[in-house]
């Protein structure tokens, strides 16, 4: 008030004066509660193939009101793109800090670009399991996964997992073992970083021993299929500090920024990539560009036949199978990117690395 215009109250006056201005955004809440019916026939009626779902509390007595309980929203457009995306979907809960706190289900998977792409959400009264169950069954109605492995979910235990590790076992030293364990490519490579970290902390090589099945949590065990090596869920995280904003406002309000958003977001990229020169998104060429550099430290030589011993700094060695699209560090199979050394072997051969990525991309 002094500030913008000169004037000095006192704090009863301020908190009196924040007190009405809550009333009135709650009492818009409450507005907006009672047309949340409406609000969903609408979205259907003007977004084909779209799936809305609204529960309520069920009626106590006759002359009482239902209670929101929790609303689900995949609308058709979102839905559709979700075939161009890999089978990797990431899953997390953010807090809603409105007038009426509740939290924010998101299902978000990774587009050609290494993006994230939005397939659905919801808001519920509480992150808990019977709200995960309710989400993900209308998720799975949505995808139509019906008894398969197509799909790969991810979630922020990684968080959790490091968080339980470090009480016991604090340390930057320990931490990077940890993540060392973690990013692991092969067999081998777990192996070898359990094996340095049994030798720093015997304990802390207990703790890892007792975890979750490293299939979980570590790149060694993970299937090529999904043609992604993510270890963390930043595809979430992405999408939850973009809507910073929505997660402060009305109910309506909240669901139609994150909608607009959505629409802006398609809408800027399909104009962009119609300009672009390329054939593959300009992320997905930087890591190419990236390896092309790395790769003039590696020295490939063919074995006659469809492949390439690349040795390198250390005495690394590792082979390159061209045809197969492999190599036995398993970044190419697992990320459908070419590796290093796969590149240094690519160039030899005089094709070009960009042309060797998977057809995902």
């Amino acid at each position: 008030m002094h500030e913008e215009y000169k004037i000095q109250i006192s704090k009863t006056i301020a908190r009196n004066a924040r007190g009405i201005a809550v009333d009135r955004i709650k009492g818009c809440a409450v507005e907006q509660y009672k047309h949340i019916w409406k609000y969903c026939e609408e979205i259907k009626k003007t977004h084909t193939n779209s799936t809305m779902v609204v529960e309520f509390t069920p009626f106590r007595d006759p002359g009482s009101n239902p209670r929101f309980m929790r609303l689900y929203c995949c609308l058709g457009a979102l839905k559709e793109g979700i075939k161009m995306c890999r089978p990797v979907i990431g899953l997390d809960g953010c807090h809603i800090k409105g007038p009426y706190p509740s939290q924010l289900l998101s299902a978000v998977a990774i587009d050609p670009n290494n993006g994230w792409w939005l397939i659905a959400w919801a808001i519920v009264e509480k992150e808990a399991t019977i709200q995960w169950k309710w989400f993900l069954q209308l998720l799975q109605a949505d995808l139509k996964i019906d008894n398969q492995c197509h799909y790969t979910f991810i979630s922020d235990q990684q968080k959790h997992m490091y968080q339980n590790f470090k009480k016991k076992h604090p340390g930057k030293a320990l931490k990077g073992m940890l993540w060392a364990i973690a990013r692991s490519s092969t067999i081998e490579m777990y192996k070898k970083a359990a094996e340095d970290l049994k030798e720093y902390d015997n304990e802390a090589y207990k703790w890892v021993e007792k975890a979750p099945h490293p299939m979980h949590w570590c790149k060694a065990y993970f299937s090529p299929h999904t043609k992604c090596d993510m270890i963390v869920n930043n595809l979430c995280e992405s999408f939850n500090s973009h809507i910073l904003e929505a997660r402060d406002k009305p109910i309506i309000s909240c669901l139609e920024n994150i909608r607009e958003l959505m629409m802006e977001r398609i809408q800027k990229r399909k104009a962009a990539m119609t300009r672009y020169p390329h054939s593959t998104g300009p992320l997905i060429r930087k890591i190419i560009e990236d390896r092309i550099e790395e790769s003039f430290q590696w020295f490939p030589q063919f074995n006659g036949i469809d492949g390439y011993q690349v040795k390198g700094p250390r005495n690394f060695q590792f082979a390159v199978n061209l045809r197969k699209k492999s190599c036995t560090c398993r970044i190419w199979e697992l990320s459908g990117l070419p590796c290093t050394h796969a590149i240094a072997a690519i160039k030899q051969a005089e094709d070009d690395p960009h042309e060797m990525i998977a057809e995902c991309y």
